[in-house]
């Protein structure tokens, strides 16, 4: 008896199933319908129409006519002119100039020199040693060992 209830209960849904997928295949033709014509009587939402295109006047002015052009007309003869004998070039003038007669001198001038000072510089440590118990130093672990610096310094004229 349970079999047959359990059938019963598959056999409903499956239907349902079915109906499902038809409403779903229906509705994307739908869909599809009205993504392809807007226009249709099946979109319940229609597009509104176009404005008409507005034509604005430009604001290129027109060009005006220009007169016709004078045309100079022959009257008679033209005296006839004498032709111009070619110029000379002119020669030549003298420009006075100056030539700068300034000759550079090389002045002396005072040098740095380096005069080595002594300085002390603390050295590094010995590394620790390990002892068993700690220890008191009195003074610091570090030697003074005497070295050379150079220091500039300027002569004195």
């Amino acid at each position: 008896m349970k079999r047959q209830r359990k059938s019963n209960q598959d056999l409903l849904l499956n239907v349902l199933t079915i109906l499902t997928l038809a409403v779903t295949v229906v509705l994307a033709l739908l869909m599809l319908s009205v993504f392809s014509n807007p226009r249709s009587a099946l979109n319940p939402f229609k597009p509104r129409d176009l404005p008409p295109i507005l034509v604005l006047p430009t604001s290129t002015p027109t060009p005006k006519q220009l007169p016709p052009t004078w045309t100079m007309t022959a009257v008679g003869q033209l005296p006839a002119t004498a032709t111009l004998r070619p110029s000379s070039t002119p020669l030549p003038t003298a420009t006075p100039f100056i030539i700068d007669t300034y000759t550079p001198t090389s002045t002396p001038t005072s040098t740095p020199t380096v005069t080595p000072t002594e300085t002390n510089t603390p050295t590094a440590t010995p590394p620790a040693t390990y002892t068993p118990y700690p220890t008191f130093t009195p003074y610091p672990t570090f030697t003074m060992v005497p070295s050379v610096t150079f220091t500039p310094t300027t002569p004195t004229p």
